[in-house]
């Protein structure tokens, strides 16, 4: 496990941004990671999708970070 990246299990749906997000500590900084919601699919039932393939995301999550795939605003979007 990386000790310097812990995500924080905080999957929430975020409305204004039309995406899930979930944060993770970065070596002590707050990232927050958005995955956009998809026009197909109704919002609370793509966040429950997202609970259940939290691992999925977590790994992807961690690739962008490593990748430096941050935005203007230090969001990871995945």
């Amino acid at each position: 496990m990386n000790q310097q990246l812990i995500f924080n299990n905080d999957f929430t749906l975020a409305i204004a941004r039309q995406a899930v997000s979930f944060s993770c500590l970065v070596s002590g900084l707050k990232v927050f990671c958005y995955i956009p919601l998809p026009a197909e699919q109704q919002a609370e039932a793509f966040l429950q999708q997202v609970k259940v393939d939290a691992f999925h995301w977590e790994d992807r999550a961690e690739q962008a970070i490593a990748d430096d795939a941050y935005n203007s605003v230090g969001e990871i979007w995945l």
